[in-house]
C-alpha cells in the first residue's frame, strides 16, 4: 500500500469519526452506539495497516461522555504511540469532573512542553461562579499568549445577572472585534430578567441580520409570564416562518394554560 493511499484512508478514517460526532448530535446515534462503531473503525482500519494519527486520536475521544471512556480510549492509542496534543488535553479537561482533575491536565499540558490555546482557557469559565472569577481568567489568557474569543464571552455572559454586565460584556466583544453570534443572544435572552429586556435582546439580533432559530424562541417564551408576551412571542416566531418542535409545543401549552 502507497503512502499516498495510506494517507487516504487515514483521512476517511478521521471523517468517518467526524460523522459519528455528528450523528450523536442529530441523535441518530447514542453515545454507546457510536463508542462502538468508532472501535470497529479502529479495528478494521488497523487490518489494513494503517496507523492512527493524533487527528484521528483526538476525534475518537470526542465521542466520549465521560472522562473514564476518553481515558481508556487512549491507552489504546498509546499502543501505536499517538502522541497527545493540545486539543487532546482541552477534551479531558472538557470532560474532567471538577476543577482539581482539570487543572491536573493543565499541568500535563505544560510539563510536556505544549502551549495551551483559547480553548483550553475556555474549558475552565465552567468552574467560574461568578463574572468577575470569569473576567480574571480572561486576564490570565496574556500569561499563555492567547487571546478570549467569542465562546469565552458567550460563557462570560451566562455568568451574568444584570443587564450593566452584559452591556459591558457586548462592549468588550465589539471593541476587541470578537463576533457576536446566535449563542451569544441566545444566552443574553436566557440571562434577562424581564420579557421586555429578553425582547430588545431580540431586536437588537435582528438589527445585527442574524437569523434566529426556534431555539431563540423557545428562550424567550420561557420569559413570557402574561399572555400579551406569549402572544407576542407567536407573532415574532410567525414573522419568521420558522418549524416549531416538541420543546415549543410542550413549553407553549404550559404557559398558555398556565396562566
Amino acid at each position: 500500500m502507497t503512502n499516498t493511499t495510506t494517507k487516504k484512508i487515514a483521512q476517511k478514517w478521521r471523517q468517518d469519526l467526524l460523522d459519528l460526532k455528528e450523528r450523536v448530535k442529530q441523535k441518530q446515534l447514542n453515545t454507546e452506539q457510536a463508542l462502538m462503531t468508532a472501535q470497529k473503525l479502529k479495528k478494521d482500519n488497523k487490518e489494513k495497516s494503517v496507523k492512527p494519527n493524533f487527528d484521528i486520536q483526538n476525534a475518537h475521544i470526542q465521542l466520549c461522555d465521560t472522562l473514564e471512556q476518553a481515558s481508556k480510549i487512549l491507552d489504546e492509542y498509546r499502543i501505536d504511540s499517538v502522541p497527545l496534543t493540545t486539543t487532546t488535553f482541552n477534551i479531558l479537561i472538557s470532560l474532567s469532573p471538577d476543577q482539581t482533575t482539570a487543572t491536573s491536565y493543565f499541568n500535563k499540558l505544560l510539563n510536556l512542553g505544549l502551549k495551551p490555546n483559547t480553548y483550553t482557557l475556555n474549558g475552565f469559565l465552567a468552574y467560574c461562579k461568578t463574572v468577575e472569577e470569569g473576567r480574571e481568567l480572561i486576564r490570565s489568557m496574556n500569561k499563555y499568549e492567547v487571546k478570549p474569543n467569542t465562546q469565552t464571552y458567550n460563557a462570560l455572559l451566562s455568568l451574568t445577572n444584570n443587564d450593566n454586565q452584559r452591556a459591558e460584556i457586548i462592549t468588550a466583544m465589539e471593541d476587541q472585534g470578537i463576533e457576536i453570534n446566535l449563542v451569544t443572544f441566545n444566552t443574553l435572552i436566557s440571562r434577562s430578567t424581564t420579557f421586555k429586556s429578553a425582547v430588545n435582546y431580540y431586536q437588537d439580533l435582528k438589527l445585527r441580520n442574524i437569523k434566529p432559530t426556534i431555539n431563540t424562541f423557545i428562550t424567550l417564551l420561557k420569559k413570557a409570564t402574561t399572555k400579551s408576551e406569549i402572544n407576542q412571542t407567536e407573532q415574532l416566531l410567525k414573522d419568521e416562518s420558522i418549524k416549531t418542535n416538541n420543546n415549543w409545543d410542550r413549553l407553549h401549552n404550559n404557559k398558555k394554560y398556565g396562566c
